[in-house]
């Protein structure tokens, strides 16, 4: 297994770090872009086990943090929260094109042309990533299938009084449970939700992009508490079901039972993964969605 860390730029210059595994056997082999989610990053928990097992089932698995999730070069903490507060919907949707387009042009990625076939793209997304790859997959003609961990069905999820209070003093607080880190989240989030209603309108996205014939794969847990098993439902409900799966995983949470730091696997995230690798064989190489016209 071949890894490499390497850095990619936003538009706007920012550093976007990355990942890159692949087994070098001189085969082209379609690219699977790995989204994390809110308070997630590339490193977290078993989201690197899982891009291995993707790359070992033959795909190049690139993995990136958002250049305002808050991890800096320290890759396992949050030591940037003054960008952590900056970060909106957008900018994320943005820097998600960007890698794209870097994929696809092969100018800052770390390979032979001869293992990469960029002409089939997946994107794998867990949470808000899940919905941020959901809203970025109809935009892009070489991305071809979306498979979307518990995705989110909508981000305006603020009452008006959380809202009224939110412009009041500027920001809002959030409590990170596992690190015990007051984050703040600037009033510059809560703006481009309400500017940006229809490019961020994740239902429509998912009608658009199996409208364009593009896979969508969701998988939500039964148990789960942060994106519930009905969003994933819901969306499912705006695709078209030519193109869509939906799979709930029963007994299980937000993270499929895995924690951060990582300490094993689950029968819950095995079951995804397996789905996941079965869905990117089939719409990516053994029955590729033709291009449309």
């Amino acid at each position: 297994m071949i890894h490499k860390e390497f850095i990619l730029h936003s538009g706007e210059g920012e550093k976007l770090r990355a990942d890159l595994r692949y087994i070098a056997d001189g085969k082209k082999k379609p690219v699977i872009i790995f989204v994390h989610g809110f308070k997630g990053f590339k490193n977290w928990g078993p989201f690197p086990s899982v891009c291995e097992q993707i790359a070992a089932s033959g795909f190049i698995s690139i993995a990136f943090n958002f250049s305002h999730n808050g991890i800096g070069d320290d890759l396992m903490n949050f030591t940037e929260l003054d960008r952590f507060a900056e970060n909106t919907f957008s900018r994320e949707l943005d820097e998600l094109s960007n890698v794209i387009g870097e994929v696809v042009s092969l100018k800052n990625i770390p390979i032979e042309e001869s293992e990469i076939y960029t002409s089939a793209i997946g994107l794998h997304g867990h949470s808000r990533g899940a919905s941020i790859a959901i809203l970025g997959a109809p935009r892009h003609r070489m991305v071809r299938a979306v498979a979307a961990w518990a995705p989110v069905d909508h981000f305006n999820r603020y009452s008006d009084r959380q809202k009224a209070e939110w412009r009041k003093l500027g920001y809002v607080e959030i409590q990170n449970s596992r690190t015990g880190q007051t984050m703040r989240l600037n009033a510059s989030l809560l703006d481009d939700i309400e500017k940006h209603k229809e490019r961020l309108d994740i239902l429509n996205a998912a009608n658009v992009l199996t409208s364009q014939e593009k896979a969508l794969l969701l998988i939500g847990g039964s148990e789960d508490l942060t994106a519930k098993p009905e969003e994933s439902q819901t969306i499912y409900n705006s695709a078209l079901k030519q193109f869509a799966k939906l799979h709930l995983i029963p007994n299980t949470g937000h993270t499929f039972g895995t924690i951060h730091p990582y300490q094993g696997s689950t029968p819950a995230l095995e079951n995804a993964v397996g789905i996941t690798i079965n869905f990117f064989q089939e719409y990516l190489v053994n029955h590729p969605i033709p291009f449309p016209e």
